[in-house]
């Protein structure tokens, strides 16, 4: 437990429930199609498969936003849709979770960004993805819906308690828009933590960014392959990104905090032995994050809710989240 026992962490995690957290971000329907496999086919050396079932979950920000919502707290979603059915059936699944839309805004100039995944598989056995289809345009939302989202952001963020900003490199974040949502948070007191895939040095003076250590070598511009490369690049980039707090995640080797003073914090990954499937984990590490950070979690006490709660989500099929109860089951169980 690091020094910090089960108490500390499952306090904050019960003050989650009291909490409301705006997310803007890319807004990606996650389209699942399960089918069993039939046959060889004769028209091509492929397998006939015979559709079983087919359910649409919330990905992207949208993703960020589920595992925010299931951990108990308020959700103010900001985003983009297409005009489509894939919106409806995005609004739908997030309806059913609570999560508010009012800033969802359609964009009739491009479809609601869709990845379709085919799993695989009978019923006896764990199904398989067999291939996905993604339906994605990335070029820049228009001036008069970035007017949109920025005003809706200004408006309601004293109703919450921080701010995520999910960057999936679909439009929404660019060089005009990026900036100024940034400082709207930073004008109205709020905690801001950034995922960011793509743009991550657009976001400077954030109060806390997660790349993953693929996303880390990019930005730094050269492969981290030991901790002591991750720690020096994570020194210099915390430093030029102009962020309080750098978090970099490094999956089975855990993540590393980068905090003023030159502070180094790392800790190992929870229950990596037990890894299924890493399918949105990134979202659930920064929703969790920086509901914590909400809560007044310090830093230190943050990262390693936020950890158990990605041991969860690994050990889970597809695009997935986690409950309070979860958690709070998960820091007993390291703590026994």
């Amino acid at each position: 437990m690091d020094n910090y026992s089960s108490e500390e962490l499952i306090k904050y995690i019960e003050k989650f429930k009291e909490k409301r957290i705006m997310v803007l971000g890319d807004l990606i329907a996650d389209r699942f199609i399960i089918a069993d496999p039939e046959r060889l086919s004769r028209e091509a050396p492929v397998l006939i498969l015979k559709h079983q079932q087919e359910k649409v979950l919330p990905g992207g920000g949208a993703n960020a936003a589920a595992n925010i919502a299931s951990l108990g707290a308020e959700v103010d979603l900001l985003g983009v849709v297409g005009d489509d059915l894939a919106a409806e059936a995005l609004k739908q699944e997030l309806a059913q979770r609570q999560i508010l839309t009012a800033g969802v805004f359609k964009d009739q100039s491009r479809p609601t960004a869709e990845k379709t995944r085919i799993l695989a598989g009978g019923e006896q056995i764990v199904r398989q993805q067999v291939v996905r289809v993604d339906k994605v345009k990335s070029f820049d939302i228009s001036p008069e819906l970035q007017q949109k989202l920025t005003s809706y952001l200004k408006e309601n963020i004293a109703a919450s308690d921080a701010v995520l900003f999910s960057d999936y490199g679909n439009g929404i974040f660019n060089q005009n828009s990026t900036a100024q949502f940034v400082e709207a948070a930073d004008a109205a007191g709020k905690n801001s933590a950034v995922d960011s895939r793509y743009q991550l040095d657009q976001f400077k003076g954030a109060v806390i960014a997660t790349p993953n250590l693929e996303e880390a070598s990019a930005i730094y511009g050269e492969d981290l392959k030991t901790q002591a490369e991750v720690e020096k690049a994570g020194l210099k980039m915390r430093k030029e990104l102009e962020l309080k707090y750098l978090l970099i995640t490094q999956g089975g080797d855990g993540m590393t905090l980068f905090a003023p003073g030159d502070k180094i914090d790392h800790i190992t990954a929870a229950n990596f032995s037990e890894v299924f499937d890493v399918t949105g984990a990134g979202d659930t590490v920064v929703g969790t994050l920086i509901l914590a950070l909400a809560a007044e979690a310090p830093v230190e006490i943050a990262i390693r809710i936020a950890n158990y709660a990605a041991g969860i989500v690994v050990r889970k099929s597809g695009v997935a989240s986690v409950t309070a109860s979860e958690l709070i089951r998960e820091v007993n169980k390291n703590d026994s």
